[in-house]
Order: C-alpha cells, then sequence, then structure tokens
C-alpha cells in the first residue's frame, strides 16, 4: 500500500514539474524592487511638496525610465563636462570689469568653510525657509534642499569632474567630501536631483545674455579654450540649446560629441 502511495505521489509531482518547466518566469521581489527603483524616485519627487515639482513636470519626465541605464549614464556624462566648462565661466563673472556679475544677481558671499582664502557663493531659491539654494564654489557646485530630511541634493565636485547625490544635513565644505556622503547613483535619481540646478542654470544664463556685454559669454569660451590643459565642449549657445533638450526632452538628445563633429565639418 506504502509503495502504490508512493508511486502515486513520485507521478503527480513529475507532472507538477513537467508543467512548471513551461510557465512564464517572473521576477523575484529582489528583482522588482531593483527594477522599480527609477519609479520610486519620481514618485518620491511628486509626493515631496516641492512647488518647482508639479504632477505635470514629473510626468513629462516619466518616460527617462524608460531609458538604458547606460544611455543614461553618457547623457549625464555630456553633462558633466559642459558643467565643469561653464563652472570656469562663473568664475570670469565674479572678475566682469564693471562688477561681479554673480553678486548683482542676487548671490551672496560668504567665506568658504573649507579651502582657505576662498569664497563661496550662495543663491536662495526660495523666499521663505533660505533652505533651498545654489551654491558656487571654485571647487564644487551643488545644489540643495533642506526643506526635507534624507533627501538626495545635487552636488558636481570639479576636481572628480563627476556629479554626485549628496546626503547629508548640511552642504559640504569645498575641498572636503566625505565619502559615506556621495552617491553616483541609481543613475534616475542623479538625474532627477539635477534638473533643479538646470532651472537655475538656464535662467542664470539668459540674464547673463541679457546684462552683460554682448559677447561676453564667447570671450569666456574663447579664454577658456586656450587654457593648457583646457578640453572645450560646445560653444555657449549650442550649449544653452543642449541643455534645454536633457530639461525637457532627454529620450531624443544628441551627444555632445556628435554635435561637436557637426559643429567642426560646418
Amino acid at each position: 500500500m506504502n509503495f502504490i502511495i508512493a508511486s502515486i505521489l513520485h507521478l503527480i509531482k513529475g507532472v507538477l514539474d513537467s508543467i512548471s518547466n513551461h510557465l512564464p518566469t517572473f521576477p523575484t521581489p529582489v528583482h522588482c524592487a531593483k527594477a522599480n527603483i527609477e519609479s520610486n524616485a519620481i514618485a518620491n519627487q511628486m509626493n515631496s511638496g516641492n512647488p518647482c515639482w508639479s504632477r505635470k513636470k514629473i510626468l513629462q519626465f516619466e518616460d527617462v525610465r524608460d531609458l538604458p541605464v547606460s544611455r543614461l549614464r553618457v547623457i549625464l556624462k555630456d553633462f558633466t563636462s559642459l558643467l565643469g566648462q561653464h563652472m570656469y565661466f562663473w568664475g570670469r563673472d565674479v572678475l566682469y570689469p564693471e562688477g561681479n556679475l554673480l553678486c548683482e544677481y542676487g548671490f551672496e558671499r560668504i567665506k568658504s568653510k573649507g579651502l582657505q582664502g576662498t569664497s563661496c557663493y550662495r543663491k536662495s531659491l526660495d523666499s521663505e525657509s533660505g533652505e533651498t539654494f545654489v551654491e558656487l564654489h571654485g571647487a564644487c557646485a551643488g545644489c540643495y534642499d533642506f526643506t526635507k530630511k534624507e533627501k538626495q541634493q545635487f552636488l558636481y565636485i570639479r576636481n572628480k569632474q563627476r556629479c554626485f547625490l549628496y546626503s547629508s544635513d548640511c552642504p559640504p565644505a569645498p575641498g572636503f567630501y566625505l565619502p559615506d556622503h556621495l552617491f553616483s547613483g541609481p543613475a534616475i535619481n542623479l538625474y532627477i536631483a539635477s534638473l533643479r540646478f538646470v532651472d537655475w542654470w538656464l535662467n542664470y544664463e539668459d540674464w547673463i545674455a541679457k546684462s552683460a556685454l554682448p559677447g561676453w559669454r564667447n570671450k569666456n569660451y574663447r579664454t577658456f579654450a586656450k587654457l593648457p590643459a583646457s578640453k572645450p565642449s560646445l560653444p555657449p549657445a549650442d550649449c544653452i540649446h543642449w541643455l534645454r533638450d536633457y530639461q525637457s526632452n532627454p529620450k531624443q538628445i544628441t551627444r555632445v560629441r556628435e554635435k561637436m563633429r557637426a559643429i567642426k565639418s560646418a
């Protein structure tokens, strides 16, 4: 009797194994969690209460989730090269013949808490709390929002030539960065964190075009291109056009090297 029961059970197991081999494979909970990182990043921005991140604006960038991570990484690399070039331009704005353009725009000049003998420039992005602001320094640039706890900030470090997600309750001291405060991804989080900085960047460059001497940015670009170790990227006008695509149409954006190739062959 036991032998018959065992034989029946063995036969049933064989049938079930055969069926399971033909069923579609579903991702494990761990895989699902990894796949949903980008979705969660966008959802967190939606629920952040940040007036600059309306649902309409977030939905505009939701399709970025469909980009392969490798593609998003090269877009971020292009963005980083343009940011490094503009760091030089903003330094020239401090030396503008008719006065410091950063201060004229509304930046507050404060003593650097890091590298000695240097200044840091801070521009508030809200008129109430003062906890959301852009900071520019020769060594780094960042956009910070300390109205929400545990929010990852955007940070560019010049000597590393890289952008990071920065996690702390205050901005870094320029030149001094704790490794456990810096994160290189996920790429979608870094892209989203960069967008508010891009908002400020484009607004400032629009103001420069109206307020500075004609050709000021082109003069900065020519000076930068003559520096021994410089690697000039897109000219100012092309850079602004690329940044607007980065901001609103990242899926269709053209690589910087392709645009540079087209400019040189024109």
